[in-house]
């Protein structure tokens, strides 16, 4: 009897031994898969990331970027002409001046971002890069984009108020069906004009403030782009890189 239930006993704890080790390795396996599901995810999503800035750099680069060269542009031909202080011709003068009042709006694309908060940052191993996105997406991009377009509807408005100084305004026929809100200057002494000037430092400013901010975002997306580049790398993940040289642009700075 006592040969027989220390056999029972022995086989008892075989079979616990067993299931507990199959247990065991059920747990490893399900660990495993999640493991390997959240990496194919988190490729997948830092890929989608990626593409997303490319477009938002793409935006900046084919359209943002010539828009802000251009005005620039505008301002620093009429600065020559009130420095000068010679009175060019109305078609000349209106060309930079409107050169000088161009105007663009910075979009963002965060649905992945977005995506991926939701499906848990955690998922991200890379320390480093986690981080980093987290404070692009959450600080640094908004910031920047409120900083470029802060003062768009304020400067608008006391432009709007100065130019009734210097301009008449009126409707012109295009063709048959279309026509055209104008405006030209009332005399010939609006190049003297202190409204005229006021104009030029709101413009001014608000355009060396929109250069600066531009070449500041566009190095935070270089560093955020150049960071998931690395990591898909190392993941061996296919993807299209970035390439300006490959991009036209919408339309050229002319002199």
């Amino acid at each position: 009897m006592e040969n027989k239930t220390s056999k029972y006993f022995k086989y008892a704890i075989g079979e616990i031994i067993l299931v507990v080790i199959g247990i065991l390795i059920a747990l490893q396996i399900n660990n495993w898969n999640i493991a390997k599901n959240n990496n194919t995810y988190v490729s997948l999503i830092l890929k989608e990331i990626y593409y997303d800035l490319s477009d938002d750099y793409r935006i900046i680069y084919r359209g943002v970027e010539p828009r802000l060269e251009r005005k620039s542009l505008g301002v620093e031909k009429i600065k020559e002409f009130m420095v000068k202080g010679e009175v060019p011709s109305d078609s000349i003068f209106m060309l930079y001046y409107n050169e000088m009042m161009r105007w663009f709006i910075l979009t963002q694309r965060t649905g992945a971002f977005e995506s991926l908060k939701l499906g848990g940052l955690d998922k991200i191993d890379n320390d480093m890069l986690r981080t980093r996105l987290l404070e692009f997406y959450e600080s640094d991009l908004p910031r920047s984009v409120n900083f470029i377009h802060q003062a768009d509807v304020l400067i608008r408005e006391r432009v709007g108020v100065l130019e009734a100084d210097l301009f008449n305004f009126k409707f012109i026929a295009v063709n048959d069906s279309t026509t055209a809100h104008v405006m030209f200057p009332k005399d010939m002494s609006y190049i003297h004009h202190q409204s005229l000037h006021k104009i030029y430092d709101l413009l001014s400013h608000d355009t060396y403030n929109k250069v600066f901010r531009l070449k500041q975002l566009k190095r935070n997306y270089n560093n955020v782009m150049q960071m998931i580049e690395k990591e898909l790398e190392k993941r061996k993940i296919e993807f299209e890189y970035f390439d300006t040289s490959t991009l036209k642009r919408d339309f050229e700075q002319k002199s």
